[in-house]
């Protein structure tokens, strides 16, 4: 998060003196402020003053661990980093707040070593970038059950007491528009060829998507957006606030074929909507090595393929494509059938031994819904479950998160 000149590095909420003794001693010599506030007069003063790159509040007297982050997680901008006091030392209350936009949880009785021990993790494991959110891409095989899974991630967020941008990159549009009940809003191609630092020559002798990444602005550098462009691109998702969708609009009668935007234009569009909610979900890009670019700069990558060779082959390219270095959740998802015609030998052969790390199970509930078949029914114990463990793996916050049906 970049903070405004002469903004606080810390602010510390106590409600004991021992502990505001504490926090004075483990802040001293940084830029910080500590009072003796309970709860809800910690969160009163947040929502009143400038943001602070660190928050630590005490919840004694909080016995709703999860309420309490979420209320926490509200009134503070994206990109802070909240520390929890407490003299609860369960791993249920842990996991919680863990699971609900808490960066730490620090259990009383705390002393300033544990308090400078906090502040330094913070300084040493923030990345230097150009936004405060995260940022999941998501890719998979036609079919493979990629915006299904993307919609319930994007829920489950929502349901962290989080917000999301989903952004669908499908130049000829996808299945979101209709699984988030929202549809495209504004002129997205038109921001994403402002965002694009293509240069003019390049232009004018019409460059494709490899040339037009290799186009890119210094390093660091993210082309300004006013706030009011990126609000006219993002639709609310159905009754869901804390989702908005971002994608192309509907082709138009007679209009050429579509050309995929750059990836640097992309990458700017996602640093833009990573200031402004907590999660960013992508996905829609179909071309190989542009789609492994974006991924490749993401902050985490999940990969879906069905138990189909050509599904599998898709998947195998884009892993040769991403390398080694970048860590990839890989899904084997079942939207279609219960059983694959390929045994599990043949599944990780065709692999190379790799081993999927979620497997998410067919659901009768999803797949009569995708068909248009009976009245729509929440998905069933497996389904949540494996969402679940992608929510964790991809964003983090898995704990006690309810997912709905998409």
């Amino acid at each position: 998060m970049k903070l405004p000149a002469g903004a606080l590095f810390a602010r510390g909420f106590a409600a004991d003196a021992r502990t505001e003794r504490a926090l004075r001693a483990g802040l001293d010599g940084r830029e910080a402020k500590v009072q003796r506030a309970r709860f809800k007069a910690a969160l009163r003063a947040l929502a009143a003053e400038a943001p602070a790159r660190m928050v630590f509040v005490d919840l004694d007297g909080m016995p709703e661990p999860g309420a309490a982050a979420r209320e926490l997680v509200a009134v503070c901008p994206v990109g802070t980093v909240l520390v929890a006091l407490g003299a609860d030392d369960t791993a249920r209350f842990t996991r919680t707040l863990l699971g609900h936009g808490i960066a730490d949880y620090l259990v009383k009785p705390i002393s300033a070593a544990v308090v400078r021990e906090a502040c330094a993790a913070v300084s040493a494991d923030l990345p230097d970038r150009a936004y405060a959110g995260r940022v999941a891409a998501f890719a998979g095989s036609a079919g493979s059950g990629v915006s299904t899974l993307v919609a319930a991630v994007a829920r489950a967020v929502a349901g962290a007491g989080r917000t999301a941008s989903v952004v669908d990159l499908d130049p000829d549009g996808g299945a979101l528009s209709a699984l988030l009940g929202a549809e495209p809003a504004g002129d997205l191609p038109a921001l994403l060829a402002d965002l694009d630092p293509i240069s003019p020559d390049k232009a004018s002798a019409g460059a494709g998507p490899a040339e037009r990444s290799a186009a890119v602005a210094p390093d660091g550098y993210t082309p300004p957006v006013a706030p009011e462009r990126l609000d006219a691109v993002s639709a609310a998702a159905g009754d869901e606030d804390a989702i908005s969708f971002v994608a192309w609009p509907a082709a138009g009668a007679g209009e050429a074929v579509r050309e995929p935007p750059s990836p640097a234009a992309v990458r700017a569009l996602l640093e833009h909507l990573a200031n402004r909610s907590h999660v960013v979900l992508a996905t829609g890009i179909s071309e190989p090595e542009t789609r492994a670019e974006l991924m490749q700069h993401a902050d985490a990558r999940v990969l879906l393929y069905e138990a189909t060779l050509p599904s599998i082959s898709v998947a195998v390219r884009c892993l040769a494509l991403l390398g080694k270095e970048h860590s990839t959740t890989l899904v084997q998802s079942h939207p279609r059938m219960r059983r694959s015609a390929l045994s599990p030998a043949q599944i990780r052969y065709a692999l190379a031994d790799r081993r999927p790390d979620v497997v998410i199970p067919f659901d009768p509930a999803l797949h009569a819904a995708a068909i248009g078949e009976g009245r729509p029914r929440p998905p069933g114990k497996g389904y949540r479950e494996a969402v679940r463990e992608v929510l964790e793996r991809a964003v983090g916050g898995a704990e006690g998160t309810p997912i709905k049906s998409s």
